[in-house]
């Protein structure tokens, strides 16, 4: 059956997070200090800060989606999309990524194509300096994609980008995140805007809600969106999101559910 993969890839995960969400609580009942990791996961942008030397954090997708209209043709996509970020000390954090499975499919008038495989390799460095100030605080991410993933599925050349964001602590309870990333494969490059306000219901629950432009090849557009967080303990987090599209060139809707884990002192 076609979705035999797709069923032992979600079995897999499935052990794999409750062995290692047994271990991050068994981890956390020696964490009094109750020290929260900021996860790149959910939203457009990443987290102002790196892991600290010798922690590293594991984000997986479980999966994430999307829908995309243009000139007729549909394109639907499930990712399960991984990140593994290890601290190197003094602000520098060394990323790797991948898709372990993608399941693409695009339809145009009553044609349609079906291909699953794995997605192409992230390498990324991310600087995190120490806060500005009180209220603010900033990173920057940059990342190379290889294109080793499946034939259906993997980019014609390389893809270089290169990310800032921005975060303010208006209080307690209260953030603004400023987000901005360019895109370069070939002689093609890509722009993204972002800007998000995020509110701490309490130490468990989070929301926010985002704004985001985009632009390529001459066409921009426009998505809007919002998600939630959910921290049992310090050393997980899940997350679900959406953003839905409604301006212009962008997809119709982009969706994320999602698990974190930290481990390190």
């Amino acid at each position: 059956m076609k979705y035999k993969g797709a069923w032992l890839l979600a079995h897999g995960l499935a052990c794999m997070l409750t062995v290692i969400s047994t271990q991050a609580q068994a981890d956390d009942a020696d964490n009094t200090s109750g020290t929260v990791p900021a996860y790149d996961r959910p939203a457009f942008g990443f987290a102002t800060s790196a892991l600290p030397l010798g922690g590293f954090a594991v984000e997986q997708g479980l999966p994430d989606w999307s829908l995309m209209h243009q000139d007729g043709v549909r394109t639907s996509q499930f990712m399960a999309d991984s990140l593994l970020r290890v601290g190197l000390g003094n602000g520098l954090e060394l990323q790797a990524g991948s898709t372990p499975f993608n399941e693409l499919t695009t339809s145009e008038g009553h044609a349609s194509q079906h291909m699953t495989g794995r997605g192409d390799t992230l390498l990324g460095l991310k600087i995190a300096p120490p806060p500005f100030n009180a209220q603010w605080s900033g990173a920057l991410l940059a990342t190379v994609e290889l294109p080793d993933g499946a034939d259906a599925l993997r980019l014609p050349q390389r893809q270089y980008t290169l990310g800032v964001t921005l975060a303010q602590q208006l209080d307690e309870r209260r953030t603004l995140g400023y987000f901005a990333q360019w895109q370069r494969m070939g002689t093609h490059g890509t722009y993204q805007l972002a800007g998000n306000y995020g509110y701490s219901l309490n130490k468990t629950w989070a929301i926010y809600g985002e704004l985001v432009a985009l632009h390529q090849q001459a066409r921009t557009g426009g998505l809007i969106g919002a998600g939630v967080t959910y921290l049992p303990n310090a050393r997980l987090q899940w997350d679900l999101s959406f953003d839905r599209g409604f301006v212009g060139t962008a997809p119709a809707w982009v969706a994320g559910f999602g698990v974190a884990f930290y481990f390190g002192k």
